[in-house]
């Protein structure tokens, strides 16, 4: 209703086999072209929704996090997350997660230290109001590697993709850190990366996390399938320690499956 491209999110809510919409999350001060919906994250009555082309921070494609809160049947605008230090084409919301009062938004498109080098934020609820924590960056990083471009938390741990990142394994190889939250602070625990990666693989472009195991999609893997058949791969966490413990290939794998 704001224009093109404004973007939404819909809930639909199950009761047995059946499934119906319970509501379309809109921005309230949404604008045309911000694409409201292009991510989204769910923990409890909470959701965070992406629009990573808002220019609500005072420039061209910033972008921003809405989170949406259940109160019965109704879905209610509880903050927007901009990051503290937004600038242009910064992209933040590409990529949302959440766990109960706390939510990472990925900025693939953040200047740290070099064009697109990426960065994550840690936003944290105290009643119903949300702060930026923390700034979760791969440290001096480098030109595109765009981390952030995935995000995945689980309780205290943060999972964050950089799938253009140049490894020891080459070009665009790519990668995924790993961070703890202690009290306000977060820290880098591992950088993750295969143990048969070459470059190009693209490894971090999807993340997901659940406890001490963390999935990490390589879409241009090539395999024994043929070229970009694409693959993912197991990390389990013992202690503070993260292993490669299996790579995912699909049954029916084909050239360029991704």
């Amino acid at each position: 209703s704001n224009g093109t491209d404004t973007g939404s999110a819909y809930v639909f809510f199950g009761s047995g086999t059946s499934w119906n919409q319970q509501a379309k999350l809109t921005d309230p001060d949404a604008a045309p072209g911000d694409w409201l919906g292009w991510s989204v994250a769910l923990s409890g009555d909470t959701a965070v929704v992406g629009a990573y082309r808002d220019d609500t921070a005072g420039g061209n494609d910033t972008g921003s996090a809405t989170v949406f809160v259940r109160n019965g049947v109704a879905w209610d605008s509880q903050s927007k997350l901009i990051a503290s230090d937004a600038a242009v084409a910064d992209y933040l919301g590409h990529s949302v997660a959440i766990d109960d009062d706390v939510v990472i938004v990925g900025a693939f498109g953040d200047d740290m230290t070099w064009n697109d080098t990426g960065a994550s934020y840690a936003f944290v609820r105290n009643a119903s109001s949300w702060s930026q924590e923390s700034k979760l960056t791969a440290g001096v990083g480098a030109t595109d590697e765009q981390f952030g471009i995935s995000v995945a938390l689980s309780g205290n741990t943060a999972l964050v993709g950089a799938y253009l990142s140049d490894t020891s394994a080459g070009i665009d190889a790519g990668a995924a850190y790993v961070y703890v939250r202690d009290g306000t602070t977060w820290a880098l625990q591992a950088q993750l990366a295969p143990n048969d990666s070459v470059p190009g693989d693209l490894f971090g472009y999807s993340v997901a996390l659940n406890g001490d195991t963390a999935v990490i999609g390589a879409f241009s893997n090539d395999t024994m399938a043929g070229p970009d058949a694409g693959s993912a791969y197991v990390f389990k966490r013992e202690g503070a320690s993260w292993s490669q413990q299996a790579k995912l290939i699909a049954s029916d794998a084909l050239s360029g499956d991704n």
